[in-house]
């Protein structure tokens, strides 16, 4: 009895799980973001042009603190063509500064603790996970930290948006046709393929899907929710070890009240100390650095 009870409750998740994938694929490949540009070459030259122009003193200081910076006309040509859309918001792109430089400042940590342990060069790489991948950016600013870092490493970053499928995105290359995220990230190539991997998948489920061991940082910046926020905070903190770190962007009372909750309830549940870094309008970004 006990085995065809547990054949027909593996069946019904077999079902359930083919008909959740057949709605992500009908949806997140059938252009989410429209079939054509949504603005002039010129409207995204203009967007981007106001949105780098704007100063972030918080961000400033944090890097001056940790003595990392990205290199900046690399950053915001990056910048151009993942992350400036049209939106009713302010463009804000600064949570890529702030991931870049914990990041850098995470790997100077621990490659001092590698230098006073016996690991073998093989064992000498870090773990990093994304939910919410969008055009890539975060996944390629974070590469390039591991790049510059001279720190082996794979970024597992998670979305339901295919990473093959010729779309419109919502940017700058729109005017050249539909493309792939693949396609989109090309010019940045040489930091993306070594390093990233990309899974297109509800992170509630591919986390548990993925056998990825410690996860040594995180940046989890994919549903806005309470529930969800706080079930990808649960299923991280136990892949970590004192020190790792997670980054939560959108930390803002106002807008996404579930985030705010989400990061105050797990830090305290789960030993976390929490740094909060202001941008503008209220919004701010949240590292959280496991204390135990």
């Amino acid at each position: 009895m006990n085995k065809k009870i547990a054949h027909f409750s593996n069946k019904v998740a077999r079902k359930a799980q083919k008909a959740t994938d057949t709605w992500s694929k009908d949806y997140w490949h059938d252009f989410p973001f429209g079939r054509k540009p949504r603005a002039s070459k010129d409207d995204y030259l203009k967007l981007w042009t106001e949105a780098k122009s704007q100063q972030y003193p918080e961000i400033d200081e944090f890097e001056e603190l940790k003595n990392f910076a990205i290199d900046e006309n690399w950053y915001h040509d990056l910048a151009l063509h993942t992350q400036i859309t049209v939106k009713n918001s302010n463009l804000c792109y600064q949570h890529g500064r702030v991931l870049y430089t914990a990041l850098r400042g995470y790997l100077t940590d621990i490659k001092s603790q590698w230098n006073k342990s016996d690991l073998s060069s093989g064992q000498r790489m870090v773990t990093i996970l994304e939910t919410g991948t969008a055009r890539g950016f975060s996944a390629t600013v974070m590469a390039r930290a591991l790049f510059d870092g001279d720190v082996c490493g794979k970024i597992i970053t998670m979305d339901l948006l295919p990473h093959c499928k010729k779309m419109y995105w919502n940017c700058i290359d729109d005017h050249d046709g539909a493309k792939t995220r693949q396609e989109l990230l090309s010019p940045w190539k040489d930091i993306v393929d070594p390093y990233i991997i990309f899974i297109e998948s509800d992170s509630r489920i591919g986390i548990n899907r993925t056998s990825m061991g410690r996860v040594n940082f995180a940046f989890l910046d994919g549903a806005h929710s309470y529930d969800d926020l706080i079930i990808e905070f649960d299923m991280v903190q136990r892949l970590q070890r004192k020190g790792d770190v997670i980054v939560f962007d959108d930390y803002n009372p106002t807008l996404f009240a579930g985030i705010v909750k989400g990061v105050d309830v797990g830090c305290e549940k789960w030993g976390y100390s929490k740094t909060i870094l202001k941008s503008r309008d209220d919004r701010a970004y949240v590292i959280a650095v496991k204390q135990a």
